[in-house]
């Protein structure tokens, strides 16, 4: 899920996906990808849907989730002070969290 303020930018970041070939290689459907243009209106698509994984830059946004989703990735260059529960895990970026680098 990938926040947006227009039509424009979510045709730039499923260019960006495509370009990057994870509709091919990577196994992600196009059709799959969901934008939306608020913070609430992320937190309550994730929690409708019921992911076993979910993966956000918003802290406060894993904190509300932390009691529904199985199993979350917080994704900031700046460590939290504490890890907010025992599902949630912190990495600097994906690359780090998945061993790439």
């Amino acid at each position: 899920m990938e926040r947006v303020i227009d039509d424009e930018s979510e045709q730039k970041v499923l260019t960006a996906l495509e370009n990057a070939g994870v509709f091919t290689a990577g196994g992600l459907v196009k059709d799959k990808v969901l934008f939306c243009s608020t913070e609430i209106g992320r937190s309550s698509f994730v929690r409708q849907l019921e992911p076993d994984w979910h993966i956000d830059n918003n802290l406060e946004i894993i904190s509300q989730l932390a009691r529904f989703i199985k199993f979350q990735l917080h994704v900031s260059p700046i460590k939290p002070p504490e890890r907010t529960a025992a599902n949630v895990f912190n990495s600097q970026s994906l690359e780090q969290f998945f061993g790439c680098i």
